[in-house]
């Protein structure tokens, strides 16, 4: 195995890092921007939502082809090939003259070249850092780092977007790939063990469908409902789904997880005549691999989630600007920094992986409960700084054990393999986050807005009528100021009372969907039960490996 002088490790670490960093700050540090982007390519807030969601879910369909792809060609190669493209989807979306542009650089080109990225990456490591403390190190820090991208994402979107411009967040990004780019000497190689592996076609396809429908049929969620369709689904004019009727979600997501059972199937087929798979599933008969990976997804679904819900209730409901919103979640994120450090240096030392991670989500849901109390009177970002800086906290405890425990129960020559299913894991969760807030945030909303309605006597029976359809079509999650400018046609009282309406449906909606993130958090905790509850040998004290 060839590892880098000692020398060199701390340099390597850093690009390591750095690359980590660019990729997962993407998926968060828009979330602020929300405003601005819909004002900017005169979109709605599901566009930028969609936008978002399409980045993490690009990454989760191509993240196990990625990996194959680095067993096939290099480790090293496919991280400059997937940072290559990574460098031109930045490089689009930073002079994006439309929504259309913008999703192609950013939610696709960007989404695949970290798909190639993150494998090569978690492999690299492998071929870097020596067996032992270092290693485990570099993994914990690797895991961290996440994390912290994904905190402090929405400080940096909100800095670049309120004092200079959006556009630069993304130039600047460009700016670390050409410093990674320059240090890419000091980076060993990920040798191949044994021949190369024929690429699996069908397998690529089956699993790249099927996650892609999976998670399509979830953002849609936001613009039709999660079980029953609010408005008529059409395509060229053509009614495909009549309104009331099953929503589009339960159609695509039936038929994404029957194209991953077909997709199963395959790959068992191929092992049993010893063809090349693009999956050993036999991966998943560890249960650390089986349960962490089941960990990450849903750590990733509570961080964003709660960072996508917070940054669109702040700016509609209380008008923050970019760097208000950004401030706001400023807690989430110093607890985020504070927990890594502390999980992987102290707590790591005393209890078990598993124990610290049960012990992360157990600070999580009640972060998650405590932010669904807090929405439903709050009047300033500040009064969520408890339920922020508990859910921070938690998450980064999880962050800073369960990769680290994931790869250290697998051989070396699996690594890349086994990266490449926790980081389709870790983004699916991302996407999945964002995806299933705005659909439970608009679907009560609807029914909150629409029973407040039919209640209120400052609507005759035919008012009503109208103004339920027009929620129920048409539903967004809007400003005090744009609802009065679209309501300027009623009287006095109808206008104050379509805004105290609109005030409630917004803080129950938060309410429900924190709610939602403290169930996450049990199945969480469900999860991490399953994890062993010894660490693997290669973070067992010296003694003990040996014996």
């Amino acid at each position: 195995m060839t590892t880098t002088a000692p020398t060199t490790t701390g340099r390597v670490l850093v690009v390591i890092l750095l690359a980590q960093f660019i990729i997962v700050v993407d998926s968060t540090f828009m979330n602020v921007s929300i405003s601005t982007l819909v004002a900017d390519f005169d979109t709605t807030v599901t566009g930028i939502q969609n936008a978002i969601t399409l980045y993490t879910l690009v990454m989760a369909a191509f993240m196990i082809a990625g990996a194959k792809v680095g067993d096939i060609i290099g480790r090293k190669r496919a991280f400059v090939i997937g940072l290559t493209i990574y460098s031109v989807g930045t490089t689009l979306t930073a002079v994006s003259p439309s929504l259309a542009f913008f999703m192609l650089g950013w939610s696709i080109l960007e989404g695949l070249g970290a798909a190639v990225m993150l494998p090569a990456m978690m492999s690299l490591i492998v071929s870097n850092f020596a067996a032992g403390p270092a290693r485990a190190q570099a993994y914990a820090g690797f895991a961290a780092i996440a994390g912290i991208a994904a905190g402090i994402g929405p400080i940096i979107g909100g800095l670049f977007t309120t004092y200079l411009s959006w556009r630069l967040a993304f130039a600047s990004e460009l700016l670390v790939a050409l410093f990674i780019f320059s240090q890419l000497k000091i980076i060993a190689d990920a040798p191949v063990v044994g021949r190369k592996p024929r690429f699996d076609w069908a397998g690529f396809l089956l699993s790249a469908a099927g996650l892609i429908l999976v998670v399509l049929g979830i953002v849609l969620a936001s613009a039709y409902g999660l079980f029953t369709a609010r408005t008529d689904v059409t395509v060229n004019g053509q009614v495909l789904l009549a309104a009331g009727q099953v929503s589009p979600t339960v159609i695509l997501v039936c038929i994404g997880l029957l194209v991953l059972i077909g997709f199963i199937l395959v790959e068992r087929h191929r092992y049993r005549r010893h063809r090349d798979t693009l999956l050993d599933l036999r991966l998943f008969s560890i249960r650390a691999v089986s349960a962490g990976s089941s960990v990450q997804l849903l750590q990733y679904l509570l961080l964003t989630g709660a960072i996508f819900a917070l940054s669109l209730y702040v700016q509609m409901e209380l008008g923050y600007s970019a760097i208000q919103s950004g401030v706001t979640v400023l807690p989430l994120s110093l607890a985020v920094l504070l927990s890594a450090a502390i999980s992987g240096r102290l707590f790591s030392r005393r209890f078990a992986p598993r124990s610290v991670i049960l012990a992360g989500f157990g600070i999580t849901i009640l972060g998650a409960l405590a932010m669904g109390l807090l929405a439903r009177d709050a009047t300033s970002g500040a009064e969520f700084i408890v339920g922020l800086a508990l859910i921070g906290f938690g998450v980064g405890t999880i962050a800073s054990q369960n990769q680290n425990l994931i790869m250290s129960s697998v051989e070396p020559k699996r690594s890349n393999e086994t990266s490449g299913v926790i980081n389709t894991s870790q983004n699916i969760g991302a996407s999945l986050g964002t995806s299933l807030a705005g659909a439970l945030i608009l679907s009560v909303f609807v029914i909150t807005a629409t029973s407040l309605i039919d209640e209120s006597p400052a609507f005759t029976q035919s008012e009503q009528s109208q103004l339920d359809t027009a929620v129920t079509e048409k539903a967004q999650i809007v400003s005090d100021a744009q609802l009065s400018d679209a309501t300027e046609q009623l009287t006095d009282d109808q206008q104050a009372a379509v805004l105290d309406i609109n005030a409630q449906a917004r803080q129950t909606s938060l309410t429900v969907v924190y709610a939602g993130l403290a169930f996450a958090g049990l199945l969480g905790l469900a999860a991490a039960l399953r994890l062993p509850r010894t660490p693997p040998l290669s973070q067992r004290p010296a003694e003990d490996a040996d014996a």
